[in-house]
């Protein structure tokens, strides 16, 4: 069958929590050596290597079992890996930096006050200095990734009990940590600590090694939670109706980035507030906690555009940009010796337009993302050198402490909505509906209609190229007001800095985002490319003065002429690529040619004065134009300005056309005796068919075939901890299996057969009575399974000749259910072996679940509040109770006579 050709869902991927529990068992117990040792004591060596397989084990090796479990669609798992993998990373960093300063007694040590203190004789001093330097780096990451542990510890409550002891275990030790930057008990008692941290983390790995040798949980830990999150925030009027287009949700084959993108900031943020504020003074020895905590940001853009996620993509992207060009503007300044903390580089300017127009957007998301933003726009204004140095360093530290809490509070529900997959913890309601946005753009003289979308598909591929542009745009309007602040020699290592971190990194990244869009972005790719090859001659061009230190421009005149004709050369390739495009680009890479004539003529002696900076200037404002119209391109769905559209098309739809055509599969109908035959067969030949029930189309599979009940979760790219239900014709098979329930829960049951409720009970030895056989481990959880015996007579009759079916929502999973058997050959027709249709369904939505698993003992709960409202199913549980009661009390009676 054509299935296996496909993409593999989350549940086909092997656990890659164990390889984050043992990176996480390495890294505590190198940590745990280090500390055990006296800091004068240490080998310089032996540190050094620590330090690198810190960064080799708890950075690498754990980064890729968090990138594996976005792909597993993991929402937790993959946050916290790739949050640990910086915080070892930058922990082995350190270590190396701390080693090396030591050893260097003969080498210049900047001291507090940034004057340099020559060593000549007295080593201890220089140690001494060096150890301030490396404890003023340390401080900010390990307090501000203490408090992210303890958040992954909180929202770990509601997925396992590992993770939270280990997480928990992480924060406190991190805490001692810092302590023990000043007292070396600190240090003894994080040792305990990370022997601890070493055999939770050890036990977490054992279990799930355990589970994907056995496929069972050998040993407890996983497979529940403290906190069950499904059974929060179900009280009937609590959620708010959402529009369709509300409702969809983005590409579900990879996890959630957001909380991951939120966390990042934390860390970053600490050590700029801590440095603007007064309690660190050497920012650059930070530079590892800042680094590779946007390496951590910049994953989470990446996510949010593989699931065709514009907003987070374009934001997060947008953010680590920004960050970036500062902390790399800010170590500069420090190398040079200026004592201005801001960069005074017009690149500054060009953030706040970004940011302005993300807040506007962020008009129709919640409110926490509409202050997340608008701090930024805050701190983009703060940044600015014409405020007086003294008020803004207490405005940016102060804001940058209100964006850390602010990041924390936003990771930490976000997380917790992602692993609940409904709004459990606060987050506020939008101000202004999508739509409502839209349609005020669209009254706007210039602005043009909504792009016509042809298929999701096309709709995805728009939203990424535009996410793409949005960064790719930013980033040359950032480096082209950085360019045009001056070419002071003095000043040059600051210019360096932002148009490399924004004109070279970024417009790197932008090219890798629009590659993924494959044949649709290549001539974007190819502009991408050209831009950052342009920004890279430029700064070897433009500050050869400082780059070749000893040598004037002259010596290096004949190579760098040739670099620049060659690069004029690859941008008039650029120029032609940027016509498949849009209009805009095609200017852009015009005044790029221009701006690399100046550069020709920069190199030859003969530019006259100012015309670079008018350029530079004009391209920049060319550049923010473009990064706004594509912004609101990818959020809105609509092109607000002109200048978006290509002068040439690129036909890529012949093969996709030509590969296309109408669906084979059998699609009789339910009216039909012989409709239900046909559905019947394919099912009973281990298919997997759609099917309609008493509320929306749902996929089922035969019981029969275990192989066919793991294919629904490849179809609909199903987290393997949503389980399949089961579906039978009528009660009376369930009492053939004699599953030895209680009274009250046979009545309960008895009034909500059949009919839009499923109810969630206890699994046991039964379940081969009623034909389940081996599928009985790919149905419900490891102690529970979830009943469903639909008031449908096709489906009904369906079911009494094929046997027990595993059935779910016959949707891509995260998406709108299917109320109609169009919507399920549409989006899954080409997975699926048959559709049994009935035209529009009975109902919207699915049918409530509810949890019957102590029914005797506490009463019930609800998973989920479907089609049959909150109120009937209590009502129908006090009429069963009472009757059971009665008759309790009628059989005491009788025993009594």
């Amino acid at each position: 069958m054509g299935w296996e050709e496909k993409e593999f869902a989350a549940v086909f991927y092997s656990e890659p929590g164990v390889l984050g529990f043992l990176a996480n068992v390495l890294s505590a117990f190198l940590a745990a050596v280090g500390n055990m040792i006296e800091p004068a004591e240490q080998p310089v060596v032996g540190t050094v290597i620590t330090g690198v397989h810190l960064i080799v084990i708890g950075g690498f090796v754990q980064l890729v079992a968090g990138l594996l479990s976005f792909r597993k669609y993991d929402h937790l798992a993959a946050t916290a890996f790739v949050t640990f993998a910086a915080l070892w990373s930058s922990m082995g960093v350190l270590r190396i930096l701390g080693a090396t300063s030591f050893a260097a007694s003969s080498a210049t040590v900047v001291n507090a006050t940034d004057a340099p203190v020559v060593n000549a004789t007295d080593a201890t001093v220089v140690n001494a200095t060096a150890a301030t330097v490396i404890n003023d780096a340390t401080l900010p990451g390990l307090v501000s990734y203490a408090c992210v542990a303890v958040v992954l510890s909180v929202t770990s409550a509601t997925t396992n009990y590992v993770m939270p002891p280990v997480a928990l275990t992480a924060a406190i030790l991190l805490s001692f940590e810092t302590v023990g930057l000043y007292h070396i008990w600190g240090k003894k008692v994080a040792f305990a600590l990370e022997v601890v941290l070493v055999l939770i983390a050890l036990y977490g790995a054992t279990a799930l090694l355990l589970k994907g040798v056995f496929q069972r949980w050998v040993i407890p830990g996983f497979g529940n939670a403290p906190f069950n999150v499904l059974l929060f925030g179900t009280k009937a009027g609590t959620s708010k109706s959402k529009s369709k287009e509300e409702e969809k949700k983005k590409n579900t084959k990879y996890a959630e980035p957001m909380g991951l993108g939120y966390l990042s900031n934390v860390p970053v943020a600490a050590i700029f507030a801590f440095h603007y504020l007064g309690f660190t003074e050497s920012f650059p020895a930070a530079t590892p906690w800042v680094g590779l905590a946007l390496v951590s940001l910049i994953i989470a853009s990446y996510y949010s555009f593989l699931r065709n996620d514009a907003f987070h993509c374009i934001m997060f992207g947008t953010q680590a940009t920004f960050w970036l060009c500062q902390a790399a503007g800010l170590v500069a300044y420090s190398l040079t010796g200026e004592h201005d903390l801001r960069s005074p580089l017009l690149g500054t300017w060009a953030f706040l337009p970004t940011f302005a127009l993300l807040v506007l957007v962020s008009l129709t998301k919640d409110k926490v993302t509409l202050v997340n933003n608008f701090v930024f726009a805050l701190l983009s204004v703060a940044w600015f050198s014409v405020i007086p140095l003294a008020g803004a360093k207490y405005a940016v530290g102060g804001l940058c402490t209100a964006l850390s809490v602010l990041s924390l509070y936003s990771s930490f529900a976000n997380l917790i909505n992602s692993v609940a997959e409904k709004p459990i913890m606060w987050v506020g309601s939008k101000f202004v509906a999508m739509t409502t946005l839209r349609e005020g753009f669209q009254r706007f003289r210039c602005c043009r209609p909504a792009r016509e979308i042809s298929t999701d598909k096309d709709a995805d591929g728009m939203c990424r190229e535009d996410s793409a542009d949005t960064l790719a745009f930013l980033s040359n309007a950032v480096a082209a007001w950085a360019a045009l602040s001056g070419n002071v020699v003095h000043s040059a290592a600051v210019h360096m800095a932002w148009i490399v971190g924004a004109g070279i990194l970024v417009q790197l990244l932008s090219a890798l985002l629009s590659l993924k869009v494959k044949k649709t972005a290549k001539p974007a790719g190819m502009v991408y490319i050209a831009s950052a090859l342009m920004w890279g001659v430029w700064t070897l061009v433009r500050h050869s003065g400082y780059i070749f230190q000893n040598t004037s421009l002259g010596h290096h005149q004949d190579s760098l002429l040739v670099g620049v004709i060659v690069l004029m050369v690859i941008n008039l390739g650029s120029m032609v690529s940027s016509c498949f495009v849009s209009k805009i680009w095609l200017v852009t890479t015009v005044l790029m040619e221009v701006v690399q004539v100046c550069l020709l003529l920069f190199t030859l002696d003969k530019l006259p004065s100012h015309l670079a900076e008018a350029f530079l200037g004009l391209l920049g404002v060319v550049c923010l134009y473009g990064a706004g119209t594509a912004l609101l391109a990818a959020v809105l769905g609509v092109d607000v300005l002109p200048g978006r559209g290509p002068i040439w098309q690129v036909n890529t739809d012949t093969e996709e056309e030509s590969s296309s055509g109408q669906l084979t599969i059998p699609t009789p109908s339910s009216k039909k005796t012989s409709g239900l035959r046909t559905i019947a067969d394919l099912l009973d030949a281990g298919g997997v068919c759609g099917i309609p029930t008493d509320t929306v189309y749902a996929l089922a599979a035969s019981c029969k075939h275990p192989e066919a009940i793991k294919r629904i979760y490849h179809i609909k790219s199903r987290p393997a901890e949503k389980p399949i239900c089961v579906c039978i014709s009528h009660l009376g098979q369930l009492e053939a299996a004699q599953p030895g329930f209680s009274p009250l829960l046979w009545d309960f049951m008895r009034r909500c057969y059949p009919g839009g409720i499923s109810c969630v009970v206890p699994k046991g030895d039964w379940l081969a009575n009623l034909g389940l056989g081996d599928a009985v481990s790919y149905i419900g959880t490891s102690d529970s399974i979830c009943i469903r015996v639909p008031d449908s007579t096709a489906t009904a009759h369906l079911v009494s000749m094929t046997g027990p079916l595993g059935i779910t929502s016959a949707n891509p999973s995260g998406e709108p259910d299917s109320t109609h058997h169009d919507m399920v050959l549409s989006s899954l027709g080409d997975k699926i072996d048959g559709m049994l249709c009935d035209g529009p369904s009975n109902e919207l939505v699915a049918s409530t679940v509810v949890n019957c698993m102590k029914i005797d003992e506490v009463g019930i709960s609800f998973f989920r509040v479907g089609c049959t409202p909150q109120e009937r199913v209590e009502q129908l549980f006090a009429q069963a109770k009472e009757a059971v009661g009665q008759n309790a009390q009628l059989e005491a009676s009788i025993n009594s006579i």
